[in-house]
Formats: C-alpha cells, sequence, structure tokens
C-alpha cells in the first residue's frame, strides 16, 4: 500500500514540479523584486519598511488559488484520459488523496518559505529567540495547510456536483454550481455563527493561551489563540473524512459514466 503511494505520488511530482517552482519564482518575484523596484523608482513612497512585508502576505494568499489551480489541473488531466483511473489498480479514494497530498505538501514547502519572508521583513520588531521563531512559523504553516486541506475536498465536491449537473443542462451548469457554492458557504458561516452551533460543538474547551509563551512577542502584533473545543475539533474532522468520503465516491460515478 505505502509503496504504491510513494508511485503514485512520485508521478505527481514528475508531472506538476513545475507548478511549485513557477510558484516560488513568482513569490520570489512579488516579495522581494517587486518592492524593491517600487522603492527604487518611486521616490514619494512613504511604506519602504511595511512593503515587504505586505507584498509576502500577498504571495502566501495567492498561493492558495495557484494551489488550487495546480490541483484543478491535475484532476481535470486525469479526467480527460479516464483511462488512467480505470485501469488503474488503486481507488478513485486513493488516486484523488495522492493528489490532494502532493498539492498539500508542495503548498507547506511554498508557505515556508514566503511565511519565512515575510518574518524576515519584521525581525527589527520581533522579541524572541530562533526556536520561539521557529515554532511561530510552524505553527502559522500548519494552520494554513489545515484550512487549505478543507478547501481541496470542498473544490472535489462542487468539482464533481458540476460534472453531474453539466450532463443534464450542459455549460449553464458552471452558475448553477456557483449558485449552490455561495449559498452552501452562506449557510455554513450562519450556522457557525449560531447559539445552536456553540450548544452543541463548543465542548471540552482547551485555553491554548499558555501556547503563547512558546512564541515570539512583537509590539505591533498580539497573537491571541482562545480556546480549542475537542468536541468542534473532532467533528470537524469527521466532516472533512466524510465529505472526501462522498465525493470520491460521487465522482466515481461521474468518471465511470
Amino acid at each position: 500500500m505505502l509503496k504504491k503511494f510513494a508511485g503514485l505520488l512520485k508521478k505527481e511530482w514528475v508531472l506538476y514540479r513545475a507548478w511549485l517552482f513557477v510558484g516560488i519564482f513568482i513569490g520570489i518575484m512579488l516579495s522581494m523584486v517587486a518592492p524593491y523596484l517600487i522603492m527604487r523608482f518611486s521616490e514619494e513612497f512613504t511604506m519602504e519598511k511595511q512593503l515587504p512585508f505586505l507584498f509576502s502576505i500577498l504571495v502566501v494568499m495567492l498561493g492558495g488559488f495557484f494551489s488550487v489551480l495546480q490541483f484543478l489541473a491535475s484532476i481535470r488531466h486525469d479526467l480527460r484520459t479516464k483511462e488512467i483511473w480505470l485501469h488503474s489498480t488503486s481507488s478513485i479514494a486513493q488516486l484523488v488523496g495522492v493528489k490532494i497530498v502532493f498539492s498539500l505538501i508542495g503548498y507547506a514547502i511554498f508557505n515556508f518559505i514566503f511565511v519565512s519572508v515575510a518574518i524576515y521583513n519584521v525581525k527589527d520588531e520581533i522579541i524572541g529567540n530562533f526556536a520561539q521563531i521557529l515554532l511561530w512559523l510552524l505553527f502559522f504553516v500548519a494552520i494554513i495547510v489545515m484550512f487549505q486541506l478543507m478547501i481541496f475536498v470542498i473544490v472535489i465536491l462542487f468539482l464533481t456536483f458540476y460534472f453531474q449537473v453539466k450532463c443534464f443542462i450542459g455549460s449553464f451548469s458552471i452558475v448553477i454550481t456557483m449558485l449552490a457554492f455561495f449559498i452552501s458557504m452562506d449557510l455554513w458561516f450562519k450556522f457557525t455563527d449560531s447559539k445552536l452551533y456553540d450548544n452543541i460543538f463548543h465542548h471540552i474547551g482547551i485555553r491554548l493561551t499558555d501556547l503563547e509563551r512558546f512564541f515570539p512577542k512583537t509590539p505591533t502584533m498580539k497573537l491571541s489563540l482562545g480556546t480549542m473545543y475537542v468536541v468542534e475539533e473532532v467533528a470537524t474532522i469527521i466532516l472533512v473524512a466524510f465529505l472526501f468520503f462522498i465525493a470520491t465516491k460521487w465522482l466515481e460515478k461521474v468518471v465511470l459514466r
């Protein structure tokens, strides 16, 4: 099983490593070269110190969209040549899972580089040792990557919904898919902000404020971790796993149609 997974992961690396290299190159141009050129040719610019940091944060944000595009490109490539999946000894869940793992690894590397750049750009304002800064960096990267995992699962679900609807109404299905996505997200955010959600999931709280002493301090930014609820975290893991199972099983029916 692990040998097969490693082989599929290696295949993804061969096919899509250029995306990672291009993303890093574009990120370097935006986070380092672009601020330098703006400050070099704009004499009246007054944000010299903040500009490299802001561009680094912009690169991190854009990296999320770039990672989704790479993931979609990988999925669409295989869907155009269905024989790859139809004659594979691996299940659709395994094939899609490998793509998610590869995209997340690339996204983690990308974020490690450019969150490091962002921290370096404000190093004079950071009070802490190397170990604290490294822990801070890994914490931010881990949070971003976990959030991206949920995005990938949602992308698979709505991509499959798009292909299913396309069978009935053709190209207009993209409009229906977008409407379904925004309505679903709106309902979800309303639910998570409701008292019902708090009553169901906000139990067994673990205060994370004790972790703050392991992170560096900055005079301009205060990190407040708040409380983690075990019930909420377990429910989130179960929900993501369930949605992944539903999406891949549904995608398998679409592929085999």
